[in-house]
């Protein structure tokens, strides 16, 4: 995803639980919480002095967590909000520097290091190894391969017999001396390897992708924990394969089942980061306290003694309650996104307005490829026309939409000035007029507002018109999308017949389904990428057809052999993917426009003080602008 550098008032594009942060330093009293009376300093010191009042901030969350438990498969945004507060990092990536910010480990893994090495060792027909584009394949004759030594596709191989040896990507995690869970109890290696063995027995849809590509990840000593992945696969983004510790000297000998319902686990966990549980008022709130065991704990920090989250469920009421310093800051899961523009800008006017993006995106996908073509394209048996077959088609519609005023366009009607970033151009030096001539497309009325028409296209009649069409959902974003589609392509000589659908009829199974039974011209869709790259969703075996029971995310049904090895090396970069653009490949080859993603916007006091360029997992680093 693009980065999007955003206006002065705003702190930053920050990863979904940063709503946790935000407050006002005057301690707000909580009639049903004593502690926050008889709050004490966790500290031995023997001064008779009077202790000053605790710093708190209150948190308002609009949903309570089911439980606070990992893997339990029931995480909303306010339990995201509440782990940024237990737990600390460990790849918070810094824009600013382009590296990870300091954490629990020792050092960051690299070749550099020596804690990043790629191992050459044999594979055997049967085993499970990683093939050029980055799908998990069974090592067999014609499996398309890298050697060991080969970092690149332009070197694989596709095999057929022999010995042959694969590189085994192993990295090496050194956690810092001394770090200890929230109770006092040693945080060690154990507490991954525990942590990696249940995410194993939850297999959740999130965990899947890295799960796959796991041999192991096991305690070495107490300090270190190693990784290994199958062979062929390499990968910068070691986020995905660094299960959070958990306690193991709580949990360990339980069965999954009974983890899932234990109190160390989904009610009370321990945690590493700057602060720790207290207690949970069901219905009501949970209270934190400043970790007193916190590894990074000296300099101050964190900011604030007590941390509440208070659970009130109505956004009017929450909206009240910032206005009179109750909350000090109203986190994601409000969905203040939603609300008007003016209810935004009035809230704008007192209080600290923030954006952020979901890895949800808005598509234009092309249906190059349609079902009807599977068994062989002809015009001449009534097939539709080979529209997109061209490149320089799909550059041609991209640079008539304008993806980047697209964007400003939809969220200027929903968002105040302040927080629309400054959306990149990519599309710049794409003539779309030029394109669309060179294709075969002619404007042979001179008269822009009427469709362009086919002449010399191979597969294409002469004089055939430029008419497409377009499917939506009934959506309010879609249908703000959709006029601009009909409107800009309008504008350069393309019709569009636009069809706004219920949301079970349009994603309804193929192969008599719309979309999964690719039976489109073009369409509007949003997926989610669960923190993978996106190019993922348009590789060759994700095409939705008969021979997989019209289940794959490439509704597009184009079979590139050329971009799937592209996305597989892509994929499997040894550089954070922090600093790389997710959507560099798809915007080269368009089997669909990435348009915009899915905006968040969250509140806070404006006494609260964010570091700029912190994020979420940095909240020991929200201060106040009072001493």
């Amino acid at each position: 995803m693009h980065t999007f550098p955003l206006r002065s008032r705003i702190s930053g594009i920050l990863i979904l639980a940063a709503f946790l942060a935000g407050c006002n330093i005057q301690a707000t009293a909580l009639p049903s919480f004593t502690e926050t009376e008889n709050w004490q300093p966790t500290s031995t010191s023997t001064s008779t002095a009077t202790l000053p009042p605790p710093k708190v901030m209150n948190i308002c969350i609009a949903e309570e967590p089911a439980s606070l438990y990992r893997y339990s498969g029931q995480n909303n945004r306010a339990s995201e909000s509440i782990f940024a507060a237990l737990y600390d990092g460990p790849f918070t990536w810094d824009a600013e520097q382009g590296t990870y910010a300091p954490s629990i480990l020792s050092q960051y893994p690299s070749l550099e290091n020596g804690l990043i090495s790629l191992n050459p060792v044999a594979v055997e027909p049967g085993d499970l190894v990683v093939d050029a584009t980055g799908e998990v394949v069974v090592f067999k004759p014609g499996v398309l391969v890298r050697p060991a030594g080969c970092q690149e596709s332009a070197c694989a191989v596709e095999w057929e017999s022999g010995a042959f040896s694969m590189d085994q990507m192993s990295v090496t995690h050194i956690l810092l001396p001394d770090l200890q869970w929230s109770d006092g109890e040693p945080l060690l290696a154990e507490d991954l390897e525990l942590s990696y063995t249940l995410a194993q027995q939850a297999n959740l849809p999130a965990d899947a992708w890295a799960l796959e590509r796991t041999i192991s990840f096991q305690a070495q000593d107490d300090q270190t924990v190693r990784w290994k992945g199958l062979p062929g696969f390499t990968t910068g983004n070691l986020r995905a394969f660094f299960w959070m510790p958990l306690p193991a000297h709580l949990l360990a000998g339980l069965e999954a089942e009974q983890v899932a319902e234990a109190p160390a686990a989904a009610q009370n966990p321990p945690g590493w980061g700057a602060y720790r549980l207290l207690n949970w008022e069901p219905g009501n709130a949970l209270h934190l306290e400043k970790n007193p065991y916190y590894f990074a704990g000296g300099d101050g920090l964190p900011a604030f003694d007590l941390l509440n989250f208070l659970i009130v469920s109505d956004v009017n009421q929450a909206m009240q309650m910032l206005s009179t310093g109750e909350c000090d800051l109203l986190d994601s899961s409000y969905g203040l996104e939603n609300l008007t523009k003016s209810a935004l800008e009035d809230l704008a006017q007192t209080e600290n307005l923030h954006i952020e993006f979901l890895e949800s995106f808005e598509q234009l996908v092309f249906g190059i490829i349609p079902a009807a073509y599977d068994d062989g394209y002809s015009v001449w048996a009534g097939d539709r026309p080979d529209y997109f077959g061209d490149l320089r088609v799909r550059q041609a519609v991209t640079a008539c939409l304008q993806p980047a005023a697209l964007a400003n366009a939809v969220l200027s009607e929903k968002l105040p000035a302040e927080l629309l970033p400054q959306w990149q151009d990519w599309t710049a030096g794409l003539d779309a007029e030029a394109l669309l001539d060179q294709a075969g497309w002619i404007d042979a009325d001179g008269d822009p507002t009427t469709p362009r028409e086919s002449q010399g296209i191979n597969g294409v009649f002469d004089m055939t018109p430029l008419s497409l069409s377009l499917l939506t959902s009934q959506a309010e974003l879609d249908q703000q999308i959709g006029t601009w589609i009909v409107t800009r392509l309008g504008d350069c000589g393309i019709e569009i017949h636009w069809q706004s659908l219920p949301t079970a009829e349009l994603y309804a199974p193929g192969p008599e389904g719309v979309l999964f039974g690719r039976q489109f011209d073009l369409a509007l869709l949003s997926w989610h990428i669960a923190g993978q790259d996106p190019c993922r969703l348009y590789l060759s075996k994700a095409v939705p057809s008969a021979d997989n029971a019209w289940i794959g995310t490439n509704l597009a049904g184009w079979a590139d052999p050329a971009f799937d090895l592209a996305c597989g090396e892509k994929q499997m970069r040894l550089d954070p993917p922090e600093s790389q653009d997710a959507w560099e490949l798809l915007e080269a080859t368009l089997p669909a426009i990435p348009l915009l993603p899915h905006p968040v916007v969250w509140a806070s006091s404006q006494d609260l003080v964010i570091p700029e360029g912190a994020t979420w997992q940095q909240i020991e680093r929200f201060g106040t602008s009072n001493p």
